[in-house]
């Protein structure tokens, strides 16, 4: 059958008028059916061909994502364990600023990375941004218990009670990064040399330089 005939026999929800946007299901759901790229892009007539590109991309990060954390396995008392790796980059300080977060199981394989750009801001509130933005995500995929390494160690300290936060515009970040972390049945917080940090650090300066917004 051709596809332009299994577009006839499609549900009647899917002949209806489309949403605006279409539900990325309903995409994906539509090209299954037709398999066709021209067909689909024909049926939501709001989508480009780029659009159609990134949730296709979005569908296969989420397949990737849903392995790794059904390889990760969970802890003796049912929760998964992550380890997180992040930082954050301005150039000027304040200047054109980004973070990366590189999240990993026990058994060190790689679950997610993570790269953004903010616009311009300090390299404290980068470092915090960073870390924020790592620890929703572990949580989003299940985490349980969280293991946090930063090179920044005026973040660290001020994480861990060790230094006050006199900065006004960083006692909303820091009361933030606390909240996320209180959520975890265990947590530890870690500072490791900036070598130790490559990875989350050319994803910050990626997202930088790519103006990367997710």
């Amino acid at each position: 059958m051709s596809p332009e005939k299994v577009a006839d026999f499609l549900p009647s929800c899917e002949r209806e008028k489309e949403s605006f946007p279409p539900s990325e299901e309903s995409v994906l759901r539509h090209l299954a059916q037709t398999l066709s790229i021209a067909e689909t892009l024909k049926r939501f007539s709001s989508l480009k061909t780029k659009d159609l590109q990134e949730i296709l991309l979005r569908s296969a990060q989420r397949a990737e994502e849903h392995r790794a954390i059904t390889q990760a396995g969970p802890d003796r008392k049912g929760r998964l364990e992550f380890f997180i790796h992040a930082d954050g980059a301005s150039r000027g300080n304040p200047g054109e600023a980004g973070v990366g977060a590189v999240i990993s199981d026990a058994r060190g394989r790689t679950v997610k990375e993570i790269k953004l750009f903010l616009g311009m801001a300090t390299n404290n509130v980068a470092e915090y941004r960073a870390a924020i933005l790592a620890l929703e995500k572990a949580l989003n995929l299940g985490a349980g218990k969280v293991t946090l390494y930063l090179d920044s160690e005026l973040v660290i300290r001020q994480l861990r009670g060790e230094y006050k936060v006199r900065e006004a515009h960083l006692k909303t970040l820091h009361r933030r990064a606390l909240e996320i972390l209180h959520r975890f049945s265990k947590y530890s917080i870690h500072y490791i040399r900036r070598e130790e940090n490559r990875r989350a650090d050319k994803l910050a300066n990626e997202a930088i330089d790519q103006k990367f917004k997710g």
